[in-house]
């Protein structure tokens, strides 16, 4: 992302309401995102091998693999990000209160996958130089093809690991793990506690319940869609309406969720900009190869 484009797009209005800018978001990244790419699809396995006695041609390899399957990364979670920015816009115009704690969760999860493979892939290039930067441009190479590929499907396990993919290489990342770790950025440490509570709204359970009704008081006579009434000798009966749909239920939704949606689509972008480009650093691979991207000899 261009560095103007970042500041718009991490940047708060000041004074609107999240949804709104929220929309001013989606709004910027649409120009960028909403647009045709075909990006070539490197292998899932480094050739070392057949590069053994060159080290400039392995250095090549190792770059220009990386750097493609670090493209295809971004833009598939670009869209995946705007995606649930849609998804949690289209929802508040539906007054739809149980999807609406769904896609926050998503949204949360999706920031802190994006943090770990952040922050991962940038211990690998901060511990890199001259001596190490094969086993550790190998690493780096694993981790960006495990946070693309790694899945729990039979069946997509069975066809990766026919093209050499390890198990260890197919472990999803442990999203308790990854949120964990975004606990410990200074402006999400709450992320455990608030994930917590968008898991207890999406399971079923009184939470997600509560979110289908309009609420509970007390009434003189309960009415029913018939046109019945129920009374209480005492006079007075504890009821609770349900009725769809639930504007009120969907309204506070909005209410409890917009602010941290907006944190936490911000926060996808920050980490999505801080995802090395290459394991190795720019010096390194003007040196080595003699050009500054490493691609002249794709």
């Amino acid at each position: 992302m261009p560095e103007n484009e970042r500041r718009m797009a991490t940047s708060s209005t000041g004074g609107e309401s999240p949804v709104t800018e929220l929309i001013a978001l989606r709004g910027r990244l649409i120009g960028q995102v909403g647009r045709s790419i075909q990006l070539p699809e490197p292998g899932f396995t480094l050739d070392l091998a057949n590069r053994a006695e060159s080290d400039v041609r392995a250095f090549k390899h190792i770059h220009q693999t990386c750097m493609l399957h670090r493209e295809n990364f971004v833009a598939a979670n670009q869209i995946k990000h705007l995606y649930l920015i849609d998804g949690f816009l289209t929802l508040i115009e539906a007054q739809n209160p149980v999807a609406l704690y769904g896609v926050a969760r998503s949204m949360v999860e999706l920031s802190a996958f994006l943090h770990e493979i952040s922050t991962r892939l940038q211990d690998v290039v901060l511990r890199l130089d001259d001596r190490n930067w094969k086993p550790l441009g190998e690493k780096f190479f694993g981790l960006i093809v495990r946070a693309r590929f790694a899945t729990t499907h039979p069946q997509f396990r069975a066809l990766l690991a026919a093209e050499g993919l390890t198990p260890t290489r197919l472990k999803p990342f442990n999203i308790g793990n990854c949120i964990d770790g975004l606990t410990t950025e200074p402006d999400h440490q709450d992320a455990k506690t608030r994930y917590a509570s968008l898991c207890d709204f999406v399971h079923h359970n009184l939470s997600s319940s509560s979110v289908s009704n309009s609420g509970s008081g007390v009434v003189d006579v309960a009415r029913s869609a018939g046109g019945g009434e129920l009374r209480h000798p005492d006079g007075s009966l504890t009821v609770t309406q349900y009725e769809y749909p639930a504007r009120g239920k969907a309204a506070q939704a909005v209410d409890n969720l917009a602010s941290d949606f907006l944190r936490d689509a911000r926060a996808c972008i920050n980490w999505i900009n801080m995802l090395p480009g290459s394991p190795f650093p720019q010096q390194m691979v003007t040196t080595i190869t003699g050009h500054p991207t490493g691609l002249k000899e794709v």
